[in-house]
């Protein structure tokens, strides 16, 4: 159905699109208020705003609004960005009553209790903290804080430590009061719902809603950069971090099309520029990537880059070479056509869930000012020229007048020679068409060479997920080998017998889809996404990934790099660390315990030979299940497989029989020291439950009791006690026992309070039930965040797989709901005793 538009009597603006494809509604509301809007003393006030608006309100105390949703089965969250604030709750259709009601006395009422304030302030203090620990994110801020002398947009949207320490009770409130008025709102509301309804459902909860009109802009423009600036930032990291800026026009410039292909085409994608030259043929750059960000004031090119630290300027020689080439050649069209068809393929896929069309309808209204003008949009980028690509990067993309930020190791030679970097800167087999088939049901065959197929037709939108899987992974591998199963998902798209690595990713983007390999602590295997009228195509290219990889000696020795070089980064990634030891010290024999990516010394090993046994060991036919979901036709898709999956390795596969590792007699400990850090990360845990047994379903309910925003861990180390910004618990299950495990980030001052008060959390949920709103909501959650993810094919694809090699059966996901709300109180009880064991705990601490 059409979208319809309205303006309530108090001026505020409502725009409802209904979509029935699943029973599900999607509520946003965006405040066009963002950091942009702030004075220098208010730098971060929106963002702080955004945390405390969920936190209370007269009629909900601090922490139900959280359950309330979550007791709804419902998804609520909020975002700030440059130009507005958006909050949004998604829930079944069921429950869209009550996700109305929660939102709107949210945004009209809010308390920002001044007690909750201080408590959240911390808690941001810590997201602070969390960022600059994070090269990455402290790039990008240092970019945004040179690239912009004036305007606001050069503040943090977060803000600064001193300005979020400051802020009260009245501050809040008189920001809230200004900004936050019906004229300047706009209520978006996409999914299963009747249109005259809603409407009349809307006027009723914000009745009495009423507000002064909209306050004046403060932001002062950019004047124009005519000179280069180069900053060069020391951290305690192991590669150097390169952002680089462009000024550009704002979001509604009618070059803004045309600058989003040029991004696309310069680095966008596996096949763009800089990744195949700078990347992959010169070795340049771990990782390369570019967008165009349009906000509603005049925005920055990006380009970022993760490299050497010896590379810096090489790379950035390299980069503005390739601009070069774009200034005085023009693309070539299938070029520009294949960045098109990517590019406009988003329309599609956001269709899938109703939050992503919500979202989506409601950047739009943020950086034009109208929902419509999204037809604007793709009417200009459909009429994008090569000259135009050319006539754009000309224009905008001058490094005499860029801003470039390093984030470098300590002690680089960048810190005190810029000389260089300145200089740098200036310088296929076809079925036929069969009449299409109406099955909604799953249907499971056999195909001839062993291999199980399943097939699911759904009709809703011209989109086809596959899934292909495997029982490997971490399970399949030695200490000696470790790593070697992350090599041959990555590996797997770099070239067949037929395809080389840049025709697999031209291919791919021709039909508007994605392909990667994959590997978990249980399985291997390989997914694939593509618009359905290249169905054919989209097979092939898949089976062929999936079959014929060549392990071409340049791609392995590549890649090799690359993940040595992961390797070595995954020591600034510290919650990872943590995690990763953890599960080192719980399993000290069994796979589960070995890197996910592997360790140096192991992947140093691995070879092409080793890549090439154990892709034929893991891709047995008659271990092998996929799952094809979408826009299709159960006949043809098994026609297709069985002429293109002919050729898989016969025989039976290996027997992964494994002897779990006996759970700890005594507390485990493991430390690891970093230097130059600000936050300590905690990570304390337990064996856990097998995919097999029925124990999973009340540590499910159990992890999302503690963890989530209206969670154990959250309202007491979070909000009440103000230890971290990031808490949590995870629960997963495994072959053999997995593991149940609480994690928090915190201040290293704070790290025996927060050990004592995560322990006390754990002691609790063993010596008494959990209650029955507790787990009403839990289990509500559970069940509605389950039917979200159902509205993706890939997710559907993925657990059709997941469910038969764990033999539990495709039935599971329909059944996964009835066994989840089936759990009582006193069986998650009995759960966390038997799994929960607080006086033979793991732990792992990595702290400054």
């Amino acid at each position: 159905m059409a979208r319809k538009e309205f303006k309530l009597k108090n001026g505020m603006h409502v725009l409802l699109e209904e979509n029935h494809n699943a029973k599900v509604v999607s509520f946003t509301a965006l405040v066009n208020v963002g950091s942009v809007d702030e004075t220098d003393d208010e730098a971060g006030i929106c963002h702080v705003i955004e945390h405390m608006l969920f936190k209370g309100t007269p009629k909900r105390p601090e922490g139900t609004i959280a359950m309330e949703v979550e007791a709804a089965g419902g998804d609520m969250n909020a975002y700030t960005s440059l130009d507005q604030t958006v909050y949004y709750i998604n829930m079944a259709t069921r429950f869209a009553a009550k996700g109305l009601e929660i939102l709107a006395d949210a945004v009209m009422n809010p308390l920002f209790d001044s007690e909750e304030l201080k408590r959240e302030s911390e808690v941001i203090l810590e997201e602070i903290r969390r960022e600059q620990d994070n090269p990455s994110r402290m790039a990008a801020e240092y970019l945004f804080q040179h690239a912009y002398k004036v305007h606001n947009y050069r503040r943090p949207i977060i803000g600064y430590p001193k300005t979020v320490k400051s802020f009260t009770h009245q501050d809040l409130t008189s920001f809230h009061r200004r900004w936050y008025t019906p004229k300047n709102i706009s209520f978006i509301v996409v999914g299963d719902f009747n249109t005259k309804k809603m409407l009349s459902d809307i006027e009723k909860a914000f009745e009495g809603f009423e507000g002064d009109e909209i306050p004046s802009r403060i932001s002062k423009p950019e004047p124009r950069q005519s000179s280069p600036r180069i900053i060069v930032k020391e951290m305690n990291v192991q590669s150097t971090y390169l952002s680089m800026g462009f000024h550009i026009p704002n979001f509604v410039s009618a070059d803004t099309p045309v600058l989003d292909l040029l991004s696309h085409i310069l680095g966008g994608t596996d096949s763009s520029r800089l990744e195949q030259v700078v990347k992959e043929k010169k070795r340049l750059a771990h990782a390369i990537h570019c967008s165009a960000y349009t906000p509603k004031h005049p925005g920055l090119f990006y380009v970022g880059a993760m490299v050497s630290d010896s590379n810096a300027a090489k790379t950035i020689n390299a980069i503005s070479q390739e601009v070069g080439k774009l200034k005085t050649n023009f693309v070539a069209s299938d070029e520009l056509a294949r960045a098109k068809i990517n590019m406009r393929s988003n329309e599609i896929y956001e269709k899938e869930t109703v939050g992503g069309q919500g979202a989506k309808i409601a950047s739009f209204i943020a950086s034009s000012g109208e929902a419509s003008f999204e037809r604007t949009y793709y009417q200009r980028m459909a009429e994008v020229t090569p000259e135009d690509i050319s006539e754009a990067a000309k224009k905008y993309l001058n490094f005499s007048s860029a801003t470039t930020v390093l984030i470098v190791p300590k002690k680089s030679k960048w810190t005190k020679n810029k000389s260089q970097i300145k200089s740098a800167l200036s310088s296929k087999k076809t079925i036929p068409l069969k009449k299409s088939c109406d099955k909604s049901e799953p249907r499971q065959i056999m195909l001839k060479n062993g291999a199980k197929l399943i097939v699911r037709e759904i009709k809703n939108i011209p989109v086809v997920s596959i899934c292909s899987a495997a029982l490997g992974g971490i399970r399949s591998e030695t200490r000696a080998k470790n790593g070697v199963s992350a090599m041959l998902a990555r590996t797997l798209t770099k070239g067949t017998r037929e395809r080389k690595a840049l025709r697999i990713a031209r291919d791919i983007e021709k039909i508007a889809g994605s392909i990667d390999g994959f590997c978990g602590k249980n399985t291997f295997g390989v997914r694939c996404e593509f618009l359905s009228e290249y169905v054919y195509d989209g097979f092939e290219l898949f089976a062929d990934v999936l079959t014929h990889p060549s392990f071409e000696p340049e791609e392995v020795a590549n890649e090799k790099q690359i993940l040595l070089k992961a390797i070595k980064d995954q020591e600034d990634n510290l919650s990872s660390l943590a995690f990763a030891k953890f599960l080192q010290t719980l399993y000290p024999r069994h796979p589960y315990g070995l890197r996910s990516i592997g360790m140096e010394k192991s992947v140093k090993s691995l070879t092409r030979n080793d890549l090439i046994a154990h892709h034929r060991e893991m891709t047995k036919a008659s271990g092998t299940v996929i799952a094809v979901v979408g826009d299709v036709c159960t006949d043809e898709i098994e026609a297709l497989a069985n002429e293109y999956l002919c050729d898989m390795s016969l025989g039976k596969p290996k027997n992964l029989a494994l002897k779990s590792d006996p759970r700890p007699k005594s507390p485990r400990l493991c430390t690891i020291k970093k230097d130059d850090k600000q936050q300590a990360h905690i990570v304390m845990g337990f064996q856990g439950t097998r995919f097999s047994n029925r124990d999973k379903y009340a540590m499910t309910v159990l992890n999302n009791i503690l963890s989530g925003q209206g969670g154990r861990l959250f309202r007491v180390l979070r909000d009440q006690m103000s230890l971290a910004y990031a808490v949590s618990s995870v629960n997963q299950e495994g072959v053999e026992p997995g593991y149940f495990a609480v994690y928090i980030g915190t201040d290293p001052s704070k790290i025996d309070i927060s050990v004592d008060a995560m322990k006390t959390e754990l002691i609790k949920v063993c010596e008494k039930k959990i209650t029955k709103e507790e787990l009403s909501r839990a289990k509500q959650y559970l069940v509605g965040t389950y039917d979200l993810e159902l509205q993706r094919y890939g997710a559907i694809a993925n657990m059709y797989c997941f469910y038969e090699l764990y033999h539990l059966g495709l039935k599971e996901i329909d059944k996964y709901p009835e066994r989840i709300m089936s759990v009582t109180a006193e069986e998650v009880l009995a759960a966390a005793k038997r799994y929960i064991d607080i006086d033979n705990y793991t732990m792992a601490i990595v702290k400054p």
